[in-house]
């Protein structure tokens, strides 16, 4: 029998890992799991726990699942941690609160967990926690690979390898969007597109892309312009910058113009362009809660037994792929996957050290980043200033710095002057209270 391997699920009172635990307990030849839920929320991670175990019975997969709120007996010996930590509060009234605050200085924010002054919010709050989770993992389990879900995802990952030795790799399923887009675009099969992507995650850029092959990009372009407004609804600010730009944009619109000063353009909370949402009216509705829980809304049924749970259909799984992702990680395959990691060379006028979305080699020990090439000018100088306003937003996070946060505000697109950087970020503190009182 294989050796048992421990699997760590950091935030584990988070909806996502019913998913994930549906994808390891059904992936073909995967060795037998130790799979602990680890929360300082003990009755979301009871809850969750209960759910996996259900999961877990339901697929008849030699895992067992534990549960735990103390850090050091979550990671003793773990082989992998997949991390779902989220600081939007409860009932997302930390997340609202930022949300507010953007409104009520005229920033309509449509996500706000990467970038914007909510985002620098996210991160100043989540860095500090994750940079500590990695160190808990050097003394704990120092071969452990961090699998992240957590945002803002490309901060995190960069400050993870600059205050650690972990590694870590990032997970986000945007560009599962995008290809599915060039699929209906060119009327082809989506297992039959090549893409290959770089850029700070929720703003990357499709670089180059092929269908069996064969370069489609300037097709992809021409039919691009001739889809009506029906079939590309969620994509109308990313077909503005590909036809200024020349390149598309991946990470949805809601994401992607919020890096741009044009997030700034609009004064009306309900009358947001490009058939977007305010993020407020967005957690108030319920629609986030519908985006976060991806149809898990009645988890309490779910692990009392009153409602069935979830398992992949055959040959089906979510682009974060985590059963695959562990398999590979083993050394047992290797597998192409897109995924926030350190460039390496992969894009030569980009830094070393930066933390991109891009395509990667998954595999024995890590992710190894492939080559793409220079990125283009016009795609660089967008890119660029992001890489640097996240040093800025990590150095800040971890040396408690509020003039790196300043610095790191007045970086951002939507901010159009020094003054007013100082003044969001004093009524952004404010807001958070003693979450955000070292930045006082």
């Amino acid at each position: 029998m294989s050796e048992r391997k421990k699997i760590v699920f950091v935030g584990g009172g988070s909806l996502y890992f019913e998913l994930v635990t549906a994808e390891l307990a059904s992936t073909e030849a995967m060795p037998p799991l130790d799979i602990v839920f680890y929360d300082i929320d003990a009755k979301r991670n009871d809850i969750m726990h209960k759910v996996g175990k259900r999961v877990v019975e339901k697929a008849g997969a030699d895992i067992k699942c534990f549960k735990t709120t103390k850090v050091a007996e979550a990671l003793d010996g773990a082989d992998f941690a997949i991390a779902s930590v989220g600081v939007h509060g409860p009932n997302r009234e930390w997340h609202l609160a930022d949300s507010n605050v953007c409104a009520r200085h005229g920033i309509i924010t449509t996500t706000g967990d990467t970038v914007g002054p909510s985002g620098l919010s996210q991160g100043l709050r989540l860095i500090p926690i994750m940079v500590d989770l990695a160190k808990q993992m050097e003394k704990y389990c120092p071969d452990c690979v961090m699998l992240n879900h957590s945002n803002p995802m490309s901060p995190v990952i960069r400050a993870i390898f600059k205050y650690s030795k972990i590694h870590a790799i990032g997970y986000c399923h945007n560009w599962a969007a995008t290809r599915a887009l060039i699929s209906r675009a060119l009327d082809v099969k989506k297992e039959e597109i090549d893409m290959r992507i770089g850029g700070v995650n929720h703003m990357g850029w499709l670089l180059k892309v092929f269908h069996n092959g064969k370069d489609v990009y300037p097709l992809f372009r021409q039919k691009l312009k001739k889809l009506g407004s029906k079939k590309l609804n969620t994509n109308i600010f990313a077909r503005e910058v590909c036809e200024v730009q020349g390149y598309f944009p991946i990470g949805g619109d809601r994401h992607i113009i919020e890096f741009f000063p044009h997030a700034r353009s609009y004064d009306s909370r309900k009358k947001i362009p490009y058939n977007m949402k305010w993020r407020t009216e967005m957690i108030k509705s319920q629609l986030l809660e519908a985006e976060i829980t991806r149809g898990s809304s009645k988890i309490q049924d779910k692990a009392d037994g009153k409602a069935e749970v979830w398992l992949p259909k055959e040959g089906e799984r979510s682009p974060e792929s985590m059963g695959e992702q562990i398999k590979c990680l083993l050394g047992d395959a290797e597998m192409n996957h897109y995924v926030i990691a350190e460039n390496r060379g992969a894009i030569p006028n980009l830094p070393d050290w930066a933390a991109l979305e891009l395509k990667a080699v998954i595999g024995a020990g890590g992710a190894r980043s492939i080559r793409v090439g220079e990125m283009p000018p016009q795609l660089a100088r967008w890119t660029l200033p992001q890489i640097y306003a996240h040093e800025l937003t990590i150095e800040a996070a971890v040396e408690k710095s509020r003039e790196k946060a300043i610095q790191a505000m007045a970086s951002d697109p939507m901010i159009r002057d020094f003054k007013e950087a100082k003044k969001i970020f004093e009524a952004i503190v404010k807001a958070q209270g003693d979450r955000l009182k070292d930045f006082k």
